[in-house]
Formats: C-alpha cells, sequence, structure tokens
C-alpha cells in the first residue's frame, strides 16, 4: 500500500481506496473523493514551483489579527493578492485570511469565532413548544449560510441560497431552525454546513486543499469538468 497523508492522524491510500487511522485501515468510502484530491494538489504545487527546494522547511504565516462580525462570527476580508507561499500557489484559498501554506500543521481554534456560523437545531414534536425534542442538528446561521455561498460562487457564479425547515410541510416532527443549502444550476444541492466544515478544516484554517476539494465537489456536481479551470 502507498498511502497519502491527509492530516496529522489520517492517511489514504488511493489504489486500495482505504484509510489509516490509529494503527486501523478501513474503506474510505465516500471520503475518497475529497482524500484523492491530496495527489493533485501535491501534483500542482510542484508543477506551479519545481525550482523549489525540497529542503525548505514551510514557515506559518504572521499571526492572524481576527475580523469578527456583530454576532462573533469571522468576517472574512480577503488578501488584494494571494499569501507569499514557496509554491507561488494562487487560488483563492490564497487570498483567504486564514490560508495555511503547506506543512504547517493546522491547529483547533485558529478561526475565532468559527462555531458562531453554527448553531443547534432542535428537532420537536410538531405543535411542541420545546417539550417533546426527538434530537437537535447542527445546522449554519444565515451568516454561515452567506459564506458557504461566497465560496462555491467562486467557482459557480449563478449558485444560489435556499433554506428548508424539516417537517415544514407536515408530520409529526419539525424542527425550529431551517437548513441552508447552496442551490446548483444542475439542480444539486449542496448543505452549507458541510461546504464551511470541509474548506475552513473545522476551524483550524485554510489550504490549498481545500480549494481543490471544493472545486472538485462542484465539478461532480454540476457534470462540468470546466469548473475552475483557468
Amino acid at each position: 500500500m502507498s498511502y497519502v497523508r491527509i492530516n496529522s492522524t489520517v492517511e489514504y491510500d488511493p489504489a486500495t481506496n482505504t484509510v489509516r487511522q490509529d494503527g486501523q485501515t478501513r474503506p474510505a468510502g465516500l471520503a475518497a473523493l475529497a482524500f484523492s484530491t491530496v495527489l493533485e494538489v501535491q501534483q500542482q504545487l510542484r508543477a506551479q514551483s519545481p525550482e523549489a527546494p525540497a529542503g525548505d522547511i514551510p514557515v506559518a504565516p504572521a499571526a492572524v489579527v481576527p475580523q469578527l462580525t456583530a454576532s462573533g462570527a469571522p468576517l472574512i476580508t480577503l488578501r488584494a493578492t494571494p499569501a507569499s507561499n514557496p509554491w507561488n500557489y494562487s487560488g483563492p484559498a490564497a487570498r483567504n485570511p486564514y490560508y495555511m501554506i503547506p506543512g504547517v500543521p493546522l491547529e483547533d481554534g485558529l478561526i475565532k469565532g468559527y462555531e458562531n456560523w453554527f448553531e443547534s437545531a432542535q428537532v420537536l414534536a410538531a405543535g411542541s413548544s420545546g417539550a417533546g425534542v426527538a434530537y437537535t442538528m447542527r445546522v449554519v446561521t444565515a451568516e454561515g449560510a452567506q459564506e458557504a455561498l461566497r465560496l462555491v460562487q467562486e467557482y459557480v457564479p449563478e449558485a444560489t441560497l435556499e433554506a428548508t425547515v424539516f417537517g415544514a410541510q407536515g408530520g409529526p416532527w419539525c424542527a425550529d431552525k431551517p437548513t441552508y443549502y447552496v442551490a446548483l444550476p444542475s439542480g444539486a444541492q449542496l448543505n452549507a454546513a458541510a461546504i464551511l466544515d470541509s474548506y475552513y478544516s473545522r476551524g483550524q484554517g485554510v489550504t490549498a486543499l481545500s480549494d481543490l476539494m471544493l472545486r472538485d465537489e462542484l465539478r461532480w456536481q454540476t457534470g462540468n469538468p470546466g469548473v475552475g479551470a483557468g
């Protein structure tokens, strides 16, 4: 097997479509779509700067001064130019204030206020007001949904936001908050919470892989291999 390291604890073998974590292996399943792009990231970075010395030790960017909205959620102000990095990567992620260059370990809590993009929705017995809670689910706020839409519109400008309330059309259960989706012209819907968690590494930062994972998902969902090209 030939494993590719995904993060500090997970390795992926594209030949067998398996994941190795904590000494155990398992099928990669749906995660394979995202994991397989690691290979392309490595290839693209090397192609963009083949002369970069192999022995260079990546240096973390200067500490980010957090900018927050009134709700305490991250205020994403894009750089005018891509952040400097040894491989000259210039995709959308490189303009994000939380961009981390390859080789710098991602850490929890880098993005201050990240969880304020999310909230808990309760699924209640229809007609109740707090009693009969079946379960809770993590959903994005309206602010979080707008950021998810902005990320997708980097590649699919025609994308729009949609919100649905579980159980609103009838049934024994109903959520007390909406679930937001980014709708594509193809008719596909992407969960806004999943977009943010994937792109921002659950609050640990943004990398070139963030761009490639999102771009490749959009290519698959739209059936358009030209999404993000050029």
